[in-house]
């Protein structure tokens, strides 16, 4: 179905509507001139009703009336129409008759609400010589038959449309873009209908529109070698450094799809500046459609549209993943989803950025309220998810939602709705995560319409800092500043690191919560340059550590308990490989100031250590305590021994043999640092072990 463009105005919510009435006839005279006679067709105003004859016998006929006299443009305010209409005579028990509304004034559209004296309704669209029916003719009990009033009412709210019979809802839409100011009624041959009244209520349009919206924000579009003149690139996908731009080039020679579309890229040089787009290749691209869908915060894995055969070849709908290697990007491998359907011929998909967390836009007949709803589903295993969970009806409408985007605070969702209300078309949305079922959710606000239009827009994109959004519109990418607030987070970023010969390694980085060792996201590492980054949101105390068999993990910790704002960090991870003679830290050993009890955020740690010395029987370690320069000489050499032995005592209880174990206090004895500075001192508060047999 075709749109065409309107205009909307913007007024935001207000908690009681202005309302007016534009029009009302109670038929008492014929001061609106209804009265008409034509061939086998008249209306006249008879006991305070207009009574319409069409004594044809064959042709439906209808009675128009135009109100853009009475200061009414429906494609700029919402409304409500109400009409109540009987039928008196009619020879066909199938015979037809109803109300016309919206229809333009050279008839070239208009919407058709019908019904028949056997009870029977059907709502259809007629636009440029062809008919949009929105359903085929079905019985309803509430309809009235002959000589008894069948009520009529159409309530437009900003793109959404809801039809009533009789106070029953028979039809609701969001994707309306058609508003003329003719209404009127049709009737079929040999029939005669009474209106014995006609309203039209007028209220202000009214979007539910985020706090922070700045009607004068500038959107831009990127340059020419991004969004190129020749070619149509869409659903930009940004990284979470913001360093790297995905999208969607189509119909472009280079493709390797030829016609279809392939995925190209840019990169920010050393300025900050966009460089030219450039086509992944092989195997991302190949002769299907090729699309990107979000990238991890590592960069090092691509959640990818479509699925891929052994040997790179299109196999087919459905969902993939990519990750980097050293000799470049593997070729994907498609994602298997515990009872998945879908039955519209669409999908959407967002990875979170914990890689654990995989939402949805499909249309499942054994749950959802319409059309495409928003879903999310559980890693549990190598490219393996739960069943669906649907996010609940206050995100999910009876209209599409679709392309959902998590922001990297895990909470923050932005997604396309024709359900909610917008300005015409798809508009974009936002929502925020109030718990962990993941059905709890704010109400969802429109973006405004500097990102929103007439039209439709589908998607957007953020970078962990969140302060820009990328959009396509009108086959260009465009970037805004974005006045969304999320809560904070941090990238962590750096390289992994052998710490005996300093020599990159590609691991896997775990991030858990440091109090209860929960696991709450993973990344991998470069196998180029062993980078990685992770996104931690603000709120908790985090663990991280790289993985990989036959190195100790060295991990670190950092308390977002009380951030405010996006920071980036830089961490190295060192992993020590288990061997004779290697000197191991244990970060993550807490303990109160002055004092030898373990705190239970230690527990974490030395439960990694107790897993290691059970998988080697024969290993046997020295636990070494050490402190900074503050106090006497006396009690630090005092308290660090207490301090290892509590770690030795912590890992005997748990079960390991006595005498693979020594405890030893240092003291101020082998400092690693300067005592100068806070950081310093801490670096040389410290709790060691040492491998002394294998």
């Amino acid at each position: 179905m075709k749109k065409i463009t309107l205009v909307f105005f913007i007024l935001f919510t207000i908690t009681i509507q202005s309302q007016t009435v534009v029009f009302h006839d109670s038929f008492k005279d014929d001061k609106n001139k209804w009265v008409t006679t034509s061939d086998n067709f008249k209306a006249y105003i008879k006991r305070d009703a207009l009574v319409i004859e069409n004594i044809d016998n064959e042709k439906t006929k209808w009675l128009l009336y135009n109100l853009s006299s009475f200061d009414f443009n429906p494609d700029q305010v919402d409304f409500d129409l109400e009409v109540n209409i009987k039928v008196t005579d009619f020879k066909k028990e199938n015979a037809t008759y109803g109300l016309v509304w919206s229809g333009y004034n050279d008839n070239s559209y208009y919407d058709v609400f019908r019904v028949t004296p056997d009870k029977q309704l059907q709502l259809y669209q007629y636009l440029n010589g062809t008919f949009d029916y929105y359903s085929a003719w079905k019985s309803y009990p509430f309809i009235n038959g002959k000589n008894k009033n069948n009520y009529f009412k159409v309530e437009k709210r900003a793109n959404l449309i809801f039809v009533y019979l009789n106070g029953n809802l028979v039809h609701r839409s969001g994707e309306r873009d058609y508003y003329g100011s003719k209404i009127g009624f049709i009737l079929d041959a040999n029939m005669t209908i009474v209106v014995d009244e006609v309203k039209v209520t007028r209220f202000p349009i009214e979007i539910d529109v985020v706090d922070s919206f700045d009607p004068n924000v500038k959107i831009e579009k990127l340059p020419e070698f991004i969004s190129s003149k020749e070619y149509e690139e869409t659903n930009p996908v940004i990284s979470a450094d913001g360093q790297y731009l995905y999208v969607d080039r189509k119909d472009c020679d280079l493709n390797l799809g030829g016609n279809k579309d392939d995925i190209w890229y840019s990169v920010k040089d050393e300025q900050g500046n966009w460089t030219a787009l450039k086509n992944m290749g092989k195997p991302l691209n190949n002769e299907d459609y090729n699309f990107v869908i979000s990238s991890s915060p590592d960069n090092n894995m691509l959640l990818l549209g479509n699925r891929y055969t052994e040997d790179g070849k299109a196999a087919g709908s459905g969902v993939s993943v990519s990750r980097k290697t050293a000799a470049g990007w593997e070729i994907p491998k498609s994602m298997t989803i515990k009872d998945y359907a879908n039955v519209n011929m669409y999908v959407g998909y967002f990875l979170a950025n914990d890689n654990k967390h995989l939402i949805m836009s499909v249309e499942r007949k054994d749950q959802g309220l319409g059309k495409k709803d928003l879903y999310v589903s559980f890693l549990e295993g190598e490219n393996l998810w739960s069943k669906p969970v649907h996010l609940g009806n206050v995100v999910n409408t009876f209209e599409d939602e679709t392309n959902p985007f998590l922001a990297s605070d895990g909470k923050t969702l932005y997604f396309a709705s024709r359900g909610h209300k917008g300005y015409g078309g798809y508009d974009l949305f936002v929502t925020k995560r109030l718990d962990d079922t993941w059905q709890n959710w704010s109400p969802p606000k429109n973006l405004g319409n500097v990102i929103n239009s007439k039209k439709t827009e589908l998607s957007i994109f953020l970078s962990a800092k969140g302060d820009k959004a990328y959009l396509s519109r009108s086959r260009d990418i465009w970037e805004i500043d974005n006045s969304v607030k999320q809560d904070p987070v941090v990238l962590v970023k750096g390289k992994v690191f052998d710490a005996k010969t300093n020599e990159i390694l590609s691991t896997t980085i775990v991030y858990n919560n440091l109090v209860t060792d929960k696991e709450l996201g993973t990344a991998i590492s470069d196998p180029t340059n062993g980078s990685y980054s992770i996104v931690l949101p603000f709120g908790e105390k985090y663990s991280f550590m790289a993985q990989k068999e036959g190195y100790f993990a060295v991990t670190q910790n950092v308390d977002l308990s009380d951030l405010k704002e996006y920071k980036e960090i830089t961490v190295n991870l060192y992993l020590n490989p288990i061997e004779k003679g290697q000197t191991i830290r244990l970060n993550n050993i807490f303990f109160d100031s002055g004092k030898y009890d373990l705190l239970p955020e230690s527990n974490a740690e030395l439960d990694r250590l107790y897993k290691v010395l059970r998988e080697n029987q024969k290993l046997t370690i020295e636990i070494a305590g050490h402190t900074d320069a503050v106090g006497s000489d006396t009690n630090n050499m005092t308290l660090s021994n207490k301090r290892a032995n509590a770690v030795m005592n912590y890992l005997t209880d748990k079960g390991i043999a006595k005498d693979r174990l020594t405890a030893k206090g240092y003291g101020e004895t082998k400092f690693i640092a300067t005592n100068e500075t806070e950081e310093g001192k801490q670096q040389n508060r410290r709790v060691e072990f040492v491998i002394i047999e294998l």
